[in-house]
């Protein structure tokens, strides 16, 4: 899993796509749940945002702390177990004090490329697993674990 932790300059999409929304701001707190390298922390830090994030391979001793703003970002799409999959889910919901943001990959054709099946998903051609969500099966993934309505903000992103 960790190496599907991306090094990023830049803040991620569904990050942005809050910000966009106006569900990020400095008048709020951010809790990165499976933050990676910690790139959407550093941008947000840089932008005066109170922020903080854990991941189970990079940040695994940092607690897990409530917030205004929860992001999963593109964490359930890398976790081969269903049971964790949808602990992860329900974790991240309860840090939540506004809003969750759940971001996932979506399916896209696989350009020539072959994956392995594995699971309910794929081992990908740098030996990572990926489960990739249509939109709807997404929506309703996250309506069912949570008991809650997902809203689409755009593909494979959700609050």
């Amino acid at each position: 899993r960790h190496r599907t932790a991306l090094r990023r300059g830049d803040l991620s999409r569904p990050v942005r796509r809050a910000i966009g929304d106006g569900l990020i701001s400095p008048s709020v707190s951010v809790f990165d749940y499976g933050c990676g390298h910690g790139g959407d922390l550093e941008q947000l830090d840089a932008q005066g945002i109170a922020c903080a994030g854990w991941d189970p391979a990079f940040r695994p001793d940092t607690a897990r702390t409530p917030a205004d703003v929860v992001n999963l970002g593109f964490v359930l799409n890398v976790i081969e177990e269903p049971r964790e999959r949808a602990e992860a889910l329900r974790k991240s919901w309860e840090l939540a004090g506004k809003v969750l943001v759940v971001s996932a990959q979506v399916h896209v054709s696989s350009r020539g490329r072959t994956a392995v099946p594995y699971g309910d998903g794929v081992v990908t051609v740098r030996g990572t697993f990926q489960k990739f969500f249509e939109q709807g099966e997404l929506k309703e993934y996250i309506e069912t674990e949570l008991g809650t309505e997902a809203v689409p903000a755009e593909p494979g992103i959700f609050y």
